[in-house]
């Protein structure tokens, strides 16, 4: 395979690339719309106390997850133009976008891992104080939130050591009879793995195109135009037959016109 047929081949991965990219930052946006948004978290953070991290934790999820969507898509034209247009430095610039990309996503990485067991544990805390409070009877919308929580996740209070409270009238709409911790632990279970299944397959994604805008970058001051550069240039018109003179006059070298 020739020079220009594996150039050919990178272009067209690197377009694909820009799809799936697009694609996932669709996953962001929709992810990050159901963290900021979604019932399941938005309950926790309007009931959570003043010393609860949740808040700050909800807010910085969904920052995070808002400039990585918006990286995504500064990645994607760029690289989506570089290739279209052919141009050696939007073909850097977007390398350097992968770069900040891959910095992004690393440390999003990174901080699920070292964080998931704060964001689980503020949550099931703060649902243990409403769970606390509505027992004891403490006055305030502590009641209405836990009705909240378990109309939400379809679960009734938590099991104790050996048998359920004899309030559960009080404290549940339903009598599923599903602990309200198994359910919610299972629920951040799962959101954990679509933030930690983005963030790898944008990674991936991520490492490939730097591999690829790199080649292609370098491609271009060899000379090669990947498909156009070298076919438009007019020296071969002006080579002169073998048996012509080099005093042959220059109309002879252009084309023919017919006598009128």
């Amino acid at each position: 395979m020739g020079y220009k047929s594996w150039v050919r081949v990178a272009r067209c991965q690197l377009l694909v690339i820009c799809l799936f990219i697009m694609v996932l930052s669709v996953g962001f946006a929709c992810l990050t719309i159901i963290t900021g948004l979604g019932s399941h978290f938005t309950t926790f953070t309007e009931a959570s106390p003043a010393d609860n991290p949740i808040r700050d934790l909800h807010c910085t999820m969904i920052l995070y997850g808002s400039f990585i969507c918006g990286l995504l898509l500064l990645t994607l034209l760029l690289s989506t133009m570089s290739v279209l247009r052919e141009s050696q430095y939007l073909m850097a610039t977007a390398f350097v976008g992968f770069g900040f990309l891959f910095c992004a996503l690393m440390a999003g990485l990174s901080w699920t891992q070292e964080c998931q067991s704060q964001v689980d544990t503020s949550v099931l805390d703060v649902y243990d104080d409403l769970y606390d409070q509505a027992l004891t009877g403490y006055p305030g919308d502590t009641q209405e939130h836990l009705l909240h929580v378990h109309k939400i996740f379809q679960c009734c209070g938590k099991t104790l050591e050996q048998q359920k409270i004899s309030t559960t009238h009080i404290t549940c709409s339903n009598t599923d009879g599903k602990d309200c911790v198994s359910v919610i632990s299972d629920v951040l279970r799962l959101h954990w793995f679509w933030v930690r299944t983005l963030l790898l397959s944008s990674l991936g994604l991520t490492v490939y195109g730097m591999v690829l805008s790199s080649f292609l970058y370098f491609s271009l001051p060899r000379g090669n135009m990947w498909e156009r550069r070298g076919e438009y240039s007019l020296n071969g018109g002006l080579i002169s037959p073998p048996d012509t003179t080099v005093d042959t006059p220059l109309i002879q070298l252009m084309p023919y016109r017919s006598a009128q």
